[in-house]
């Protein structure tokens, strides 16, 4: 856990999971945590008492997983991710306010949760398709839409969700980034830095969804791409550039990967092209843009992140 006022601080529990993700008041963080059985969990660290909350899991396990916590709700009462059926297939799951967790379900194979709305409405992630394919799909009033362009060409994995759950964003793979709307069914490709086929997605929007950081990057690790940045009425635009027109001294370094926003589109964090944390707020009036770096660890700021990443079900 990072705080401008403390720096980095260990707040322990498990690897297994996505990026933590912190409530909209900064109270609570999600992730994974050990409970008593040796078993990892979904759960949320409590940053008022320093302690983990288990929420359970669906009936089966992987190895010593038996959930996985990838995103926590604007309010804090909903975590989401993945619980495992059996050792080969994991299912969304979400947790209740009794503190429970629910399958989510798929369409035979595997799914997971990656993001979810301010009050725990709206839920997106992916589903896998009978020929292997993950691809974006959302779950709302318990029941799960497959997400398809205006073709009807299925979209890729679902990213991210704007507070109100009006927008879903996600992973163009060999294509565009793109935002999609959830009340008209809409989809809006997003624009792209180049024209090489390589990996898009999305990593965090705010709360309006007006503003969305990702990456553009070929094969191999993110320090080898860049990061992007949409922004309602400019378009697509480089993040480093963007945050260098702000006024911000970057001290030569390249933003390869933004992991996330705030509410109002302020205020980023993510890692550089060296793998080091970093905070940056951008000012809306003419004031001074701040940069902070972190001595290692993932930057958790008072403010929505939204993000999962890693090749595989549990990384």
């Amino acid at each position: 856990m990072w705080t401008a006022a403390t720096g980095v601080t260990s707040i322990g529990g498990a690897w297994e999971g996505g990026v933590a993700s912190v409530s909209a008041d900064g109270t609570r963080i999600s992730g994974s945590a050990y409970g008593n059985d040796g078993q990892s969990y979904a759960g949320y660290y409590s940053v008022g008492t320093g302690q983990w909350t288990t929420l359970g899991g669906i009936g089966g396990t992987s190895g010593t997983s038996a959930s996985a916590g990838w995103n926590i709700s604007g309010d804090g009462k909903t975590v989401v991710g993945l619980g495992w059926v059996d050792g080969g297939t994991a299912h969304a799951i979400a947790s209740t306010p009794g503190g429970t967790m629910r399958d989510l379900g798929s369409l035979g194979g595997s799914s997971r949760a990656n993001g979810v709305s301010a009050d725990g409405s709206l839920i997106a992630g992916w589903v896998e398709q009978p020929d292997g394919q993950w691809t974006g799909a959302y779950w709302q009033n318990g029941a799960l839409h497959n997400m398809v362009d205006g073709q009807g060409n299925a979209l890729r994995e679902a990213d991210a969700v704007s507070a109100d759950g009006r927008w879903i964003v996600g992973n163009g793979d060999f294509g565009q980034t793109w935002r999609y709307n959830t009340a008209t069914q809409q989809t809006e490709w997003l624009g792209d830095l180049d024209a090489l086929g390589d990996f898009q997605g999305a990593t965090g929007i705010s709360a309006d969804g007006s503003v969305i950081v990702g990456y553009d990057r070929g094969f191999g690790p993110a320090a080898y791409g860049q990061g992007t940045i949409w922004i309602e009425g400019q378009g697509m635009l480089n993040f480093t550039d963007y945050i260098l027109s702000q006024g911000v001294d970057l001290g030569g370094r390249t933003l390869a990967l933004p992991l996330g926003v705030s509410a109002d589109g302020h205020t980023f964090f993510g890692t550089d092209s060296d793998g080091s944390s970093f905070v940056v707020t951008v000012s809306p009036v003419p004031e001074p843009a701040t940069y902070a770096m972190m001595a290692g660890g993932l930057a958790l700021l008072a403010a929505r992140r939204r993000m999962r990443r890693g090749s595989d079900k549990n990384r």
